[in-house]
């Protein structure tokens, strides 16, 4: 009977029998995340090897709104909470929430809590409304949503030193109420971004600057449109990136900037970001990696190229991430967090990279790594390069599908410094293989 030797590369299931151009990001770099989530996934943080994710769901290992990914599996974090959490934020060792909860199991605790990695704390009473957005610097946690008081008067944004509320200035409004929904720290800088127009008796336009004693405006703002808001702002290369809901950034002087749904102030200057983000809504989440910046939203065009939900920015051109996101009405992204190579994504969606998941998946972003074989006498040889393939584990099967059973490879792992390599006996059955980043 001949010898048959196959060989796949993957993640978790997915695999390739080409190589990948480096930076280039495909259907094979996505993963699932466990079984998923019964329910949105709307807010997300990273501390250390641990994922925290928020939202609508009440399935993940029986925890209501809010539970951990170790990187194997889910667990809950106490009794959770009676709505949803629309806001995470890490701290050392404390992970805030924040949402439209009012109870964590039978306590009372208004819109925002705080787990010390075993109980859950108030925060002094809370706030009056809606959390749904949460920043920390130093000691400092920043607030924002659609609240209005924080013990006194606050106007949806308000700083939290661990101790004591207290509001930023005037805080921020529109003429209907004016709601925070991003907030994201630079230096000694906050940025938020929202549905207000004003700081008191400054136009600011959906965007404004805290510098730890008043607001200022980033130009005029952004506009267009009967909706516009900021849902999302990220810092790359000294630039600072607005995402959302809006056609237009406008800058000193009424110099209009088409800006579609995402913008870039840079040196005092509104500039758009190519052609933006187009088709259905807008963008709700940003984030960096490296000096590639990652949207996610319900768009379904990113830079004129179709783009499902998700896109890379490299600083000169728009990418999709593979086929990206399906499911949902449209499908949506909500929240994205890195760590390390890994991009989670979460939101409403059935459907990552052609792979089933619930609302929540992985992008690998690093360059796939290519398995070799050669055959020599009764051996094969199986190689892959040294660089970038630490965390990966050679498995090995028999049959290639749904019902796969990998395991793991027990020969030992020759490494010349440019190449990782094991001999397999040539056994005359079908034999498959893998590499499997966890």
């Amino acid at each position: 009977m001949p010898t048959r030797l196959f060989l796949a590369v993957a993640l978790v299931v997915a695999a390739t029998f080409s190589k990948a151009l480096a930076g280039t990001i495909s259907d094979a770099n996505w993963t699932v995340v466990g079984s998923g989530m019964n329910g949105t996934v709307l807010a997300s943080a990273v501390s250390g090897s641990n994922l925290y994710v928020g939202g609508t769901f009440t399935n993940a290992s029986g925890s209501n709104y809010v539970a951990r990914w170790d990187g194997s599996s889910w667990t809950a974090l106490g009794p959770g909470m009676n709505g949803a959490i629309r806001a995470l934020a890490v701290s050392g060792t404390n992970l805030y929430a924040g949402g439209s909860f009012t109870m964590v199991g039978y306590l009372f605790y208004s819109h925002i809590a705080r787990w010390d990695g075993t109980t859950w704390w108030g925060l002094s009473g809370g706030v009056d409304g809606d959390v749904d957005a949460l920043a920390v610097s130093g000691t400092n946690l920043y607030v924002g949503g659609s609240f209005t008081t924080a013990i006194s008067t606050v106007n949806h944004v308000a700083k939290w030193n661990g101790f004591a509320w207290s509001a930023l200035g005037p805080g921020l409004t529109n003429s209907t109420g004016g709601i925070v929904d991003a907030l994201a720290v630079s230096g000694n800088d906050l940025y938020a971004g929202g549905s207000f127009t004003m700081a008191g008796s400054l136009p600011v336009n959906g965007i404004a600057r805290w510098d730890g004693s008043a607001w200022s405006a980033l130009g005029a703002g952004v506009g267009g449109g009967i909706l516009k808001f900021v849902d999302a702002i990220a810092f790359l290369g000294g630039d600072v990136y607005a995402g959302g809901l809006f056609t237009k950034a406008t800058n000193n002087g009424g110099v209009v900037v088409a800006a579609t749904n995402i913008a870039r102030w840079t040196g005092g200057t509104w500039t758009n970001v190519g052609s933006g983000l187009t088709i259905n809504l807008g963008a709700n989440a940003l984030a960096v990696s490296g000096g590639d910046l990652y949207a996610g939203g319900s768009f379904q065009n990113a830079g004129g190229n179709p783009a499902s939900a998700i896109a890379k920015w490299d600083g000169t051109n728009w990418t999709a991430l593979g086929s990206g996101l399906v499911g949902g009405s449209p499908p949506t992204v909500f929240t994205l967090a890195v760590s390390g190579s890994n991009l989670y994504v979460g939101g409403a969606f059935t459907n990552s990279g052609g792979k089933s998941c619930a609302r929540i998946a992985r992008v690998y972003l690093g360059t796939i790594p290519v398995l070799s074989l050669i055959r020599s006498g009764s051996q094969a040889v199986v190689s892959w390069p040294t660089a970038d393939t630490d965390g990966f584990a050679l498995e090995q099967a028999t049959a290639l599908g749904a019902g796969s059973v990998w395991a793991s490879n027990a020969a030992v792992i020759a490494d010349d410094g440019t190449n990782r390599q094991i001999a397999v006996p040539a056994t005359g059955e079908a034999q498959f293989f893998r590499l499997r980043k966890p």
